[in-house]
């Protein structure tokens, strides 16, 4: 299985629909069951796990550029975009990345929540949506 086909077979753009998790309106999801890019949201479906995903994603060579998303660094959807070969399937690849614990999810909401929603919306289509390895991934 390709890195892309894991990440389609164990996303779905939208809110988890656990049952824990129907109608939660302005609640916050339960952790770990959805993840916010600023474009969509991202839930989990099925049964992935970390380990797969990480193996997966180390061998993956790159479709446009090389990236390694396990270096330390921020990557954003678009660098991550190219590397995958769509943008929207990386916010995909980092929403799930995020869940598992492996990547922190780094928007302009969660760093700078203080700003308003159209500058926020502005900078995330500027590439300001990024990962980087999660501290208990490192």
């Amino acid at each position: 299985m390709t890195l892309q086909d894991y990440v389609i077979a164990h996303t779905e753009r939208g809110e988890c629909k656990c049952g824990r998790c129907a109608d939660v309106g302005n609640k916050p999801d339960p952790i770990g069951h959805t993840a916010d890019t600023m474009f969509f949201k991202v839930a989990k479906h099925g049964e992935p796990d970390a380990d797969t995903f990480t193996k997966l994603a180390r061998a993956h060579r790159g479709e446009f550029n090389s990236v390694d998303p396990f270096d330390g660094n921020e990557h954003s959807y678009i660098e991550l975009g190219g590397w995958i070969g769509d943008q929207g399937l990386a916010l995909m690849f980092m929403g799930l990345g995020s869940l598992l614990g492996v990547f922190q999810l780094l928007t302009p909401q969660t760093l700078m929540p203080f700003l308003d929603d159209e500058t926020k919306r502005q900078m995330a289509g500027m590439g300001m949506v990024a990962v980087k390895l999660a501290q208990k991934a490192a």
